[in-house]
């Protein structure tokens, strides 16, 4: 069987707290090894740091259009930030070094046109 995926969608104003979702976000989750996230109308939030199950290798297709989209990382992951050329709503604050062998990495290609895509690290029990 071939990888998952699973699509993250900002669209604010009519999902996620808005007209048709008045629920709360997953802290906890089981991540797919390929995540893609549109942000259009609201921000896109993954949050790897509470993750249940992750694989070691997450390829992340980030798509900043209006808003932003922000990867959280546990420390210690190695985050690998692409984009295009000449871009500087691209920003990588994850402090991940990396080893030979990291034990996670985390590769975002990220795409911008008003919005940020940003990588964090952050404690997993923030």
């Amino acid at each position: 069987m071939g990888n998952r995926r699973r699509w993250l969608l900002g669209l604010e104003p009519i999902f996620e707290g808005g007209w048709l979702h008045k629920g709360k976000r997953a802290r906890t989750w089981d991540v797919e090894s390929e995540l893609t996230a549109v942000a259009l109308l609201g921000d896109v939030t993954i949050d790897l740091a509470h993750a249940k199950r992750a694989p070691a290798e997450i390829s992340v297709n980030a798509y900043a259009i209006l808003r932003d989209v922000e990867v959280l990382v546990p420390k210690g992951t190695f985050v690998e930030l692409n984009g295009r050329a000449n871009n500087d709503h691209l920003n990588n604050h994850a402090t991940g070094e990396p080893d030979e062998r990291p034990e996670r990495v985390v590769r975002v290609q990220g795409h911008t046109l008003l919005g940020d895509v940003t990588a964090r690290a952050t404690d997993s029990h923030e």
